[in-house]
């Protein structure tokens, strides 16, 4: 009689494995198959494909666009170079300064502030390549400017 007990319970324990088991299938079949008009595994399997694809176009065209913006941040100041200094004898601290601001390329402007006891003067200047063009000459404090800038 005893061995009879052991054989049920072995069989209600096998049972409730089996239960569980298959409750778990049905539920991942189930989510598997949640966005399928038709409930089939072919079904499921096309729309996951087709998702998939979709996925791949979506990556493409999002590779794409970071490489566009790669290439446009390029063009944006990225470099930039100060230096407060003192031009003339007759004032006191470093009122003046000269400021270079430059794009990857070294493209960009250098604006210099000339302070003396009189008035302030503003420069700007055009820079190309980590040079100025054509015959516009760059004072000591700019072409350092431009070298801390590039460096």
């Amino acid at each position: 009689m005893l061995p009879i007990y052991y054989i049920a319970v072995g069989f209600a324990i096998w049972l409730i494995i089996i239960t569980v088991l298959l409750a778990k299938s049905l539920l991942h079949y189930r989510r598997l198959t949640a966005d399928v008009s038709k409930k089939d595994l072919i079904s499921a399997l096309n729309h996951l494909i087709s998702a998939t694809g979709q996925n791949a176009d979506d990556l493409q065209k999002l590779s794409e666009r970071v490489a566009i913006e790669a290439d446009e941040g390029k063009k944006h100041f990225q470099k930039f170079g100060f230096l407060r200094f003192n031009p003339f004898t007759d004032t006191g601290g470093d009122q003046s300064f000269s400021l270079s601001l430059l794009d990857e390329k070294g493209d960009g402007f250098v604006i210099s502030s000339l302070h003396s006891r009189e008035n302030t003067r503003l420069y700007a200047k055009k820079i190309e390549g980590g040079k100025s063009l054509g015959n516009t000459i760059l004072s000591k404090e700019e072409q350092d400017v431009i070298k801390q800038a590039i460096k």
